[in-house]
């Protein structure tokens, strides 16, 4: 054995963002967790508690679409061969969005704008941006045959509530791939 460190080759690409995608899903279940107890507090007149709880849902959003990046370059080099020009449209917006989301999340942690300038841009950039990504590729996805229900389950991820259902599920694929 060499000390040369091995090409990553499509097989391992693959296992890894499923394993990846496993990790998303658990922290966009974590984020929901908090999201619901922020909007408990808030009805409990809890607002220093809920605002906490409101931070860590917004942290766990950033760490969970900057996450997804890597997901989305592993899908598009399995899914380029099967419609390279709705892969690559795709996956470049896709990508766009969720860099918007993890900059405007991470600036509404940090203070920079509030939550009414914030949910401008992350709103839009989850639903239409991410959502188109996540139907082109369960499109292609359903075409190859390898990723049964793909379109159902990138109809769940698209509002905020189904990501973990949907990361879960892609992440059992890939790795089991």
């Amino acid at each position: 054995m060499s000390g040369e460190p091995q090409p990553l080759t499509p097989d391992m690409l693959v296992h890894s963002a499923g394993s990846l995608a496993i990790v998303v899903g658990i922290i966009s279940l974590t984020g929901i967790v908090f999201l619901v107890a922020m909007f408990i507090c808030f009805a409990k007149s809890l607002q220093s508690l809920g605002a906490t709880f409101g931070m860590i849902n917004d942290i766990c959003v950033a760490l969970q679409y900057l996450l997804t990046i890597p997901i989305a370059l592993a899908l598009a080099q399995v899914l380029r061969p099967y419609n390279p020009a709705w892969i690559r449209f795709g996956t470049i917006l896709g990508i766009l969005m969720m860099l918007i989301i993890t900059g405007a999340q991470l600036a509404l942690v940090l203070g920079l704008v509030a939550f009414e300038q914030e949910v401008v841009w992350v709103t839009p950039a989850m639903i239409l941006g991410v959502g188109t990504w996540l139907m082109i590729t369960g499109v292609v996805s359903r075409a190859t045959g390898s990723l049964p229900h793909s379109v159902l389950m990138s109809s769940l991820a698209v509002p905020y509530l189904g990501y973990p259902v949907w990361a879960f599920w892609l992440g059992w694929h890939l790795v089991g791939w």
